[in-house]
């Protein structure tokens, strides 16, 4: 049930991300179910070699066999909790991002009873309880860092972990009517980026203390999203 709350609240964000390419790493579903999108290409990344498992590119999940600035929209479905450097894998978002390109993030939270459940079962090999929980409002923090500004996000299933179908089906009166849901309920979240482009404007000729911001020979993390207006 939690997959179907997920798909749903993609199905809502995809529409409103465009672009040629859209790359998704290491989804958990046997399915990823992509239609809502409207960007023509989709690529799915892999890191195991599954002849049962439709993957479009196979690495890993810290490097990805991508060529900087040439992906439109990038989803990352709990993919942050299943590696030892989260920090890698945004940085390889945002190195593989167009400027003003999108990142899509789903995540389990820890600040409610699903990660109650996962600090006692934190010995388990079994996922997700064997991942990591980011809270959102880190993401967020390492985002921002990183030239990203967020444009949506939203708390999901808001139902205990519990593998009773019937019993989720009963408990289907939590789930809040608003998009944006309760933190303390929620089992995992959507977060919706977009890379920041920096606009410069043009400096005269005899301004040049100015240029010294950038020293010859050591570019900047940001130098490839910067874009000249005039």
């Amino acid at each position: 049930m939690l997959a179907d709350v997920e798909f749903s609240a993609l199905a809502d964000q995809l529409p409103n991300i465009f672009g040629y390419h859209l790359l998704v790493v290491d989804p958990p579903w046997d399915n990823c179910t992509l239609s809502a999108s409207r960007i023509p290409h989709h690529v799915v990344q892999h890191i195991c070699t599954d002849p049962l498992t439709e993957a479009g590119l196979i690495g890993d999940t810290e490097t990805w066999p991508v060529m900087t600035d040439t992906v439109d929209a990038i989803i990352l479905p709990h993919t942050l909790e299943i590696t030892p450097d989260p920090h890698q894998v945004l940085r390889e978002a945002d190195r593989s991002l167009i400027p003003d390109g999108h990142l899509v993030i789903l995540g389990f939270n820890p600040r409610s009873l699903w990660g109650v459940r996962r600090v006692l079962s934190r010995r388990s090999r079994e996922m997700p309880w064997s991942g990591r929980f980011l809270s959102m409002h880190r993401i967020k923090d390492w985002l921002s860092l990183l030239g990203f500004d967020t444009v949506a996000s939203g708390f999901l299933f808001h139902r205990p972990p519990v593998q009773n179908t019937r019993l989720l089906e009963q408990l289907q009166f939590l789930e809040p009517r608003t998009a944006r849901g309760r933190m303390l309920l929620a089992g995992s979240y959507i977060l919706v980026a977009r890379k920041r482009t920096l606009v410069m404007t043009a400096i005269k000729a005899g301004h040049a203390t100015s240029r010294q911001l950038f020293p010859v020979g050591i570019p900047s993390s940001s130098q490839r999203n910067l874009r000249r207006a005039g």
